[in-house]
């Protein structure tokens, strides 16, 4: 699972995403600002900042880019946290093997969100936005509760005591990979959702 997510991954941000992401150049991280604008206003006002020809992109990157791209990091980071929670003491196989799961639950609400932020995208000027806006944010809430909160959480906890229990290098290795995918993904809704506000 772990291999495949690498795979979907690289083909995600190499080959669907490639191409569209440097017409956005600095701004890609506003698209954050477009997952929780919560409000057909607000969602109005960030994607009206972006020229046509970034408008065209961000739909582009949405479908099937970020689609693609949610499921190669959940499979990534579902893989990890399950050879992690293998290396566990008996007594925390119950709750790991329903945690590990987390980043698949964000990935299936990323492309939730995702369509409705196409949607959204692709909707005429002046369009009644409906619930897509609340629901995009919402999808995106529980997303990053799931993938920034939830399975960093465990992934890190999980880790110091697996260090306690299985000292083998390719338990140390996987200690390694999880906290360092656990940080990331913590880091990146701190450094940009606060931005949006």
């Amino acid at each position: 699972m772990t291999l495949a997510g690498v795979g979907i991954f690289g083909y995600a941000t190499g080959v669907l995403m490639g191409p569209y992401a440097p017409l956005l150049g600095d701004r890609l991280p506003e698209l954050t600002c477009l997952q929780v604008a919560f409000t057909g206003a607000r969602f109005a006002e960030v994607f009206g900042s972006f020229t046509l020809e970034q408008q065209a992109a961000i739909a582009q990157l949405l479908i099937p880019g970020d689609v693609v791209f949610a499921w190669g990091y959940g499979f990534l980071l579902t893989g990890l946290l399950g050879l992690l929670t293998l290396r566990l003491p008996a007594s925390w196989q119950p709750a790991g093997r329903m945690l590990m799961w987390t980043p698949l639950l964000a990935s299936a609400l990323d492309c939730l969100e995702d369509l409705c932020l196409h949607a959204l995208a692709v909707a005429p000027a002046g369009a009644d936005p409906g619930l897509l806006p609340m629901l995009a944010g919402l999808a995106a809430t529980l997303k990053y509760l799931n993938l920034s909160v939830l399975a960093p959480a465990y992934g890190i906890t999980a880790s110091i005591k697996g260090a306690t229990h299985d000292r083998r290098a390719g338990a140390l290795v996987i200690y390694l990979l999880v906290v360092v995918n656990a940080l990331a993904f913590v880091a990146r809704p701190l450094q940009q959702i606060p931005a949006c506000f």
